[in-house]
């Protein structure tokens, strides 16, 4: 079993890179919807299955080791700002003759579905700071 990395083994952390791989999706969605009438506009969107895979903690990782103290400490926080993009999905089937592959239908969709999940992963981050507020204050 790994042992705790920090505050709550690590799930801040890890709740705090899901909202930013689920905000990248959202502002990638959105982008998407924004040009759906633009012609030969090529649909794109963030990885977020393999990025979120990416989080699962498992013995294969290599950890950098602070092995004198002038060392500076590896950023928590170090690989929060790159996700990977992928073409979206193109449609089965389509009307369009001007090359724009959105599929408005399913871009709304998809971003009702991601901002569904941000809101749950804000309120499980939310409740673990009400936690440590809790502990804090000493439970009054």
């Amino acid at each position: 079993m790994p042992q705790p990395t920090g505050l709550f083994d690590g799930t801040m952390s890890l709740l705090q890179r899901t909202l930013n791989i689920r905000s990248a999706q959202h502002h990638a969605l959105s982008a998407n919807i924004a040009n759906a009438d633009t012609p030969r506009y090529r649909a794109f969107e963030v990885a977020v299955d393999e990025e979120l895979r990416k989080l699962r903690p498992d013995g294969r990782r290599l950890e950098m080791a602070r092995t004198q103290t002038v060392h500076r400490p590896q950023p928590v926080n170090a690989a929060t700002d790159s996700v990977s993009l992928r073409a979206g999905a193109v449609p089965g089937f389509s009307l369009r003759a001007d090359g724009n592959t959105v599929d408005i239908d399913r871009a709304m969709g998809d971003l009702a579905e991601n901002t569904l999940k941000y809101k749950t992963s804000a309120q499980l981050l939310s409740a673990k700071l009400k936690s440590l507020k809790n502990v804090i204050q000493g439970g009054r």
